[in-house]
Parts: C-alpha cells; sequence; structure tokens
C-alpha cells in the first residue's frame, strides 16, 4: 500500500509498509471496540465498559492505563516514539503533554481505533507496519521511546539470535541526546504468578517461572534479567515499581520511595480468567516488604533507560512515586507525585486528571488558610501549599513540602509491635480531647450536610469546626516540630461533627492492623465518647461520603463484581471433595482363581481429559478369570461411558452400588466396586466413565430412593446393565426442604 495516507481527525495514519493484511486479531472484540470510539468519546468510556462487562474493552479503553506514563516530565518540545501502540491506551495519554506522538503499529484495524479514540489531538502520527521495515525509515531523534507491554514479543519482529538485546540496540540510534527508552513489563516472579494467576500471555499457571517450557516465544524478565539485559546493551536503568501491575496501576513506587506496610491491599484483578488464590497476596507482599524483597516480587516493572553516561533535558526534577486518585468522579480525579530535584529536595505535587479537577484542587489551597487560623492555637498545623500556574494563567498543580517524620499511624504501630498497646490508647484519647477542643461552633444538619452525607441530623449535641477536614486520619499526620497536616482534600465549610472526624480516624487505623484487634482497643469508641447509637450514624454517613467521591464513575472495585473472573481459594478449594480426590488413579484387581487380593493389583495412571471424562486402557494377564475395578476410595457417582474387551463391547458388570439410571450407579461406600466377570486372559480392556464425589445430604436421600435390592446368586453384588433398566422412584419436595 505504497504512499497511502489516511486521515482520522486530527491524526495521520501511515499506511505505505502495511501489507494488507492484519496478522494478529481480537477478531469481534476490536470491531466492537472500533465501533465504540467511533460513536463515543472518552468521558463515555468507563460506562461502556462495564455495560460491555468485557476485559477486551477495559484493557483498550480504561483511562488507568495512561497512568503507567502521565507522571513522567515529558514536556510540549519534546518528540515521542511508541512501539506497538496497539489501540491507543497509552497514546493519548502522550499527546496531551508531549509536542509529537510517532506510533508504530503492525495492525491496521488496532491503528484505526487508536486515531478515532484521539481524533481530538493534531501532533499523533500512525505509521502502519512491521516494525523492522518502518525502522528503517525513520529519521526523526526522540527524546522519549515506549515500550509498553512490547519488550517481551521482540522476538516476533525482531529476527535475531537475541531479539531482545537487538532491540535495543536497534532504538538506541533513534534517541536524542539524553533521550530515554521507557519500558512496562511483567516480572516473571511477580508475586501474583507465585499466589496462583496465570502468566498473562500464555495464560498457563506458572509458566514464566518455570521458565516458557512450552516454547511459546513470549519472555517477560526477572528484575536481575533484564538488569543483565540493560548493562549488556550499554544503558544505565531506574526502575518503578506499579502497583498492583502496569496494565492498570494505582500507584508507581520506585527505589526512592519504596511501599508502606499495609499498601498492598489491590489484588483481584483477574479480569481476563480465573486464578487461584494460593495465598492472602497482600499479606505476602508487606513480608516481602519487610525483608528488602518487594522488588523481587512486585508484579509489573516500568524501567526507564538511557545510554550510559549521557545526561537528559528537562527541569532536572525525577518522579520518585505516584498515586492516582482517579476511581472517583471527574470532578476529583487528580495524581499526586513525589519529585526530587538535584539537590536531593523533594516535593509533593498533585496534578488535576482534566479541567473538570481543577476547581477542587483550587478549594483544596483555599483550604490551607483557613485550616491554619483553624488549627493555630493546636499542635495540628497544615503544610503549606503553592499553586502552579502555566503561562496561560491556568493551574497546572499544587506544590506541598514534603515533610520527613513517622506518621501517626506508624508510630502507633510501632508502639503495638512493642506491646505498649496503652500507650496507643491514650495517643487516641489525647487525639480526640485535640480535636474536640478546636471546635468551636455547634453542630447542625445544612442542606449541603445532608447532600453530601445523606442524613437529615446526628444524635446528640454536637461541636462542629468553622473548616473540617474530615480526612483528619491518622495517616495524614506526620511529626516533625508539631503534627503536620499532609493532606487537607476532604474540608467542608458547612458543619460536619467534629466526633465523625474522631470515629474516621480510628477506624481506619483499627481496619489496617494486619492482626487481630488487640483487646487494648475493646470499648476504644466508648472511651472517647462515641456509643453504640452515634457509631450507627456515623457508618452510614462514611458510606456516604464514599458515594459522593465517586460520583458517577464505576470503579475497578465496581467492574470486578460486575464481570471480575473467578478468583478460587486455595484452601476452600481443598475443602471440596473432588479437588481433594485423584480420580484419575483407579486400583485394579486381578482374579487368579483365589479371589481379589490387594498384593495382586495395580494402580492406573488414567488419563482425564478437559470434560472430566478418565480413560484407561490395560493388558490383562494370562491367568486372569476375572477383573475388579475400583475408580476411587470415596462414596460417588459413577458414569459409565465404555467398557470394551478386546474391542467387543461389554454389557455385563456387577457392583456394590445403586444403579439410578441408565449406565449411572450411585455408591454408598467408600470402597466402590466394578466387577468384570468370564474375561479372557490377556484381553485389552478400556474402559471411560466420569466420576463425582457426593455430599452425604443430597446422598442419601438418592440411596434412599433408588436402593432396589437384586438377587444375584447371593453374590452380595447389584446387577445395572444385565436386563432392562432400573424404574425410577416418584420425589416429591415438602415445605420442609424449602423453608431449610
Amino acid at each position: 500500500m505504497s504512499g497511502t495516507i489516511e486521515k482520522i481527525g486530527g491524526v495521520t495514519l501511515d499506511l505505505s509498509d502495511y501489507s494488507g493484511e492484519d496478522l494478529y486479531s481480537e477478531g469481534e472484540a476490536e470491531e466492537k471496540l472500533l465501533e465504540i470510539v467511533k460513536e463515543h468519546t472518552e468521558p463515555e468510556f468507563n460506562r461502556l465498559i462495564a455495560l460491555t462487562e468485557s476485559w477486551s474493552a477495559l484493557y483498550h479503553l480504561s483511562h488507568l492505563r495512561g497512568n503507567i506514563i502521565d507522571f513522567f516530565p515529558i514536556s510540549e518540545d519534546q518528540k515521542v516514539l511508541e512501539i506497538g501502540a496497539g489501540c491507543g491506551a497509552v497514546t493519548g495519554t502522550l499527546a496531551k503533554h508531549a509536542g509529537s506522538v510517532t506510533c508504530i503499529e503492525l495492525s491496521y484495524r488496532r491503528s484505526r481505533i487508536n486515531a478515532y479514540r484521539n481524533r481530538q489531538y493534531d501532533n499523533i502520527d500512525i505509521k502502519v507496519g512491521n516494525f523492522q521495515d518502518i525502522e528503517k525509515k525513520l529519521k526523526e531523534k526522540y527524546d522519549y521511546i515506549l515500550l509498553i507491554g512490547v519488550l517481551e514479543y521482540a522476538h516476533l519482529y525482531i529476527d535475531a539470535i537475541n531479539p531482545y538485546h537487538e532491540f535495543l540496540n536497534l532504538l538506541s540510534s533513534h534517541l536524542n541526546t539524553g533521550g530515554q527508552i521507557v519500558i512496562a513489563i511483567e516480572n516473571k516472579y511477580g508475586m501474583k504468578y507465585f499466589a496462583g494467576c496465570r502468566e498473562d500471555h500464555t495464560g498457563r499457571y506458572y509458566d514464566g517461572i518455570e521458565g516458557y517450557t512450552h516454547g511459546d516465544g513470549v519472555r517477560t524478565f526477572s528484575r536481575a534479567g533484564l538488569m543483565r539485559l540493560f548493562h549488556a546493551a550499554g544503558y544505565d536503568y531506574r526502575f518503578y515499581y506499579p502497583y498492583p501491575d502496569y496494565k492498570l496501576p494505582i500507584t508507581v513506587y520506585s527505589d526512592d520511595r519504596l511501599p508502606f506496610k499495609g499498601d498492598f491491599n489491590d489484588n483481584e484483578r483477574n479480569f481476563d480468567g480465573e486464578r487461584v488464590s494460593c495465598f492472602d497476596e497482600g499479606a505476602a507482599l508487606d513480608e516481602a516488604l519487610g525483608d528488602g524483597y518487594f522488588p523481587f516480587f512486585s508484579n509489573s516493572y516500568l524501567c526507564v533507560l538511557r545510554k550510559e553516561g549521557s545526561s537528559g533535558r528537562g527541569s532536572g526534577r525525577c518522579p520518585i512515586y505516584s498515586k492516582h486518585s482517579t476511581e472517583r468522579d471527574p470532578l476529583y480525579q487528580i495524581r499526586t507525585d513525589i519529585i526530587v530535584d538535584e539537590l536531593n529536595k523533594k516535593t509533593v505535587i498533585k496534578t488535576p486528571f482534566s479541567k473538570e479537577a481543577v476547581p477542587h484542587l483550587l478549594r483544596m489551597a483555599d483550604a490551607y488558610e483557613g485550616l491554619k487560623e483553624e488549627f493555630r492555637s493546636t499542635s495540628f498545623r497544615p503544610c503549606p501549599v503553592r499553586k502552579v500556574y502555566n503561562r496561560s494563567g491556568e493551574l497546572m498543580h499544587l506544590e506541598f513540602d514534603y515533610i520527613v517524620g513517622r506518621s501517626m499511624d506508624e508510630e502507633m504501630k510501632r508502639l503495638l509491635s512493642l506491646g505498649k498497646g496503652e500507650s496507643c490508647v491514650e495517643a487516641i484519647v489525647k487525639f480526640a480531647e485535640a480535636l474536640r477542643r478546636a471546635a468551636i461552633r455547634e453542630f447542625w444538619a445544612t442542606r449541603e450536610f445532608a447532600e453530601v452525607f445523606e442524613v437529615t441530623g446526628v444524635p446528640g449535641s454536637l461541636r462542629s469546626m468553622m473548616l473540617t477536614d474530615v480526612d483528619l486520619i491518622f495517616s495524614n499526620l506526620i511529626y516533625n516540630n508539631g503534627w503536620n497536616i499532609i493532606d487537607y482534600e476532604w474540608v467542608f465549610d458547612f458543619p460536619v461533627p467534629v466526633d465523625f472526624c474522631i470515629f474516621r480516624a480510628v477506624s481506619y487505623f483499627l481496619s489496617s492492623l494486619d492482626m487481630a484487634e488487640p483487646e487494648v482497643f475493646d470499648g476504644i469508641f466508648e472511651k472517647i465518647g462515641i456509643d453504640a447509637d452515634l457509631m450507627d450514624v456515623f457508618y452510614e454517613m462514611e458510606k456516604a461520603l464514599q458515594r459522593h467521591i465517586a460520583g458517577r464513575h464505576i470503579s475497578l472495585t465496581g467492574m470486578y463484581s460486575i464481570f471480575g473472573a473467578e478468583n478460587i481459594h486455595l484452601e476452600e478449594a481443598l475443602s471440596k471433595s473432588r479437588l481433594l480426590i485423584r480420580p484419575e488413579k483407579p486400583r485394579i484387581f486381578y482374579d487368579r482363581g483365589l479371589g481379589f487380593h490387594p498384593e495382586d493389583s495395580l494402580l492406573i495412571n488414567a488419563e482425564r481429559n478437559d470434560e472430566d471424562r478418565i480413560m484407561f486402557e490395560t493388558l490383562l494377564p494370562e491367568d486372569c478369570t476375572a477383573l475388579r475395578v475400583d475408580p476411587g476410595d470415596f462414596k460417588c457417582l459413577l458414569r459409565i461411558d465404555k467398557i470394551t474387551l478386546n474391542g467387543a463391547s461389554y454389557t455385563e458388570i456387577l457392583t456394590n452400588g445403586t444403579g439410578i439410571t441408565e449406565n449411572v450407579i450411585i455408591f454408598d461406600t467408600a470402597d466402590p466396586q466394578l466387577i468384570l466377570e468370564k474375561v479372557s486372559g490377556g484381553g485389552i480392556l478400556h474402559i471411560e466413565y466420569h466420576i463425582a464425589t457426593l455430599d452425604k445430604r443430597f446422598f442419601e436421600p438418592l440411596a434412599y430412593e433408588f436402593a432396589m435390592p437384586i438377587d444375584n446368586g447371593g453374590s452380595g453384588f447389584k446387577h445395572l446393565l444385565r436386563g432392562s433398566r432400573p424404574e425410577y422412584i416418584p420425589v416429591t419436595l415438602s415445605d420442609k426442604n424449602e423453608k431449610r
């Protein structure tokens, strides 16, 4: 398709190197995505993802995808190359900040999806075709080259003995002086894979951990493996740790700002398929963090590479942490970053996710002055804030001083670890007293209060501050020459009971403990003057506040409740008898004229297919006159699908179970048996059947209803397949069963 140029909105598609055929596709799912982006705009995607109940739509259209790169200091005078741009999940985020974005994408249909969803931008150029063909024609130098979920596929488009190394070598020639390569990739040793998530690309359990023994070609790396690769290719590097992973990240950590214990509370993200939970992933990450192994077990990596010895362009400010508060109503969606400058000074920056959230940040800045006055005579002090505007006079972000110190939450947990629980209680009581002293006006329920908290009154005679920071929780208080309030995002100028702030702070602290609540906290709310009636109202107020913050946005937690895949908890699964048994391990007993004896038996390694059908074939001894098959050692339901001897159907068997329908036997014994008489020695026996364990609550009524003794010559067994099918006995459900 030589020389073909296509325009969609402001986006240019260059088809000069397109072969005319998409070599990979999600088929119908991509057609649906194309329809969505043609007919709808970005703000509508959240609702549409929930309606489609599709992992494909979530993965390609979620605004969370852009979180992996939006905190980077990309400026409007810089050029970006995005390789493997796909459906444009990250492209729009890049276009907001960069001067120009060049995309390379093999799929034409995905490129059209990208173009339609980002058609409002005029700085995107999409080149459709194979990377190696397009790379040779690239004349520009780029400040950033992005490989988001791409490096692991290098073998597909780089023809070399070591395609990963060769790929990085090729890219170096396209970097501007000081330019950087940004790579997002799964960690083959990510904790979620040990815990029971399938490998993302192959869908197999433990595939990456085991070294991709099936040889599909896709390859992810460990942290050490990536370091070796980067070093061999001549790059300096630094690592970031997206959590829960790089696909839908909420928080991005670094070696300069690692997580805190208790941060790992968002681990159920298996929208793409079922998973097993072998252990508490969050607790395991906490332990790894405490022992210094979090970087090894991080689920994903975000790596920033620069040629060895080169220096970068820009302000010299480097992000070391980014938290995305975007699972909210667009009116409140913001990002919080910690950046460090060349003098190693740290600053906290809060940036609006969109123009809709600018008023929210302006209110936060205004709240600083009010809170400073509110807490003038107390040990609480709000952290100073500065507004930063762009050349057009629009608010870019807020900047806060970075406060060094230990949070009240950390200090309380430290005291608990030392067995000083009473000191924690004393601190809580003093906290409550200090806040109440600052509450100088009477509380009454205003219209604004009812709109946010959805209650029209609160029992008792309560007090309120002039401005109320309801997010004055212990983790937002840092001790450094007094208690510094580092977050005052949720401040209300209408009356709010100060007791609600106290209740929130204590409740959040107790819920964050990674142990059973210590006895020392028994009756803690009564000790600080909050009775059961108040607690009931405050619980409802808290739920209403969360609804107010979430607004019309459907969070990932909400999405997971709609179409999250099954999460099989190992302990629960093991309590189910189906996973306790080994149905593919039947035992065969041979009768050589002296009856059946354990010493003349054989454990069979049967085949079990995807439909749970058990199948095996065995050669009988020459002197065998009868055969007994024990399909398991548990009470069960057995359906015989096929029995042949030397290729001929075998229709007469004896069993110690009860026939309930044709070819189906129920066994009220943990020693189920099938006996085949008159077998010829040396014959080939082939058996196929399905087997399921039975809970006695279901088994006992069935066994009673279908018990039909048949005289079988004193053998003690009942015939199933000899002669006609047993008759059914009607079963009527009683009222007791319905009400039980």
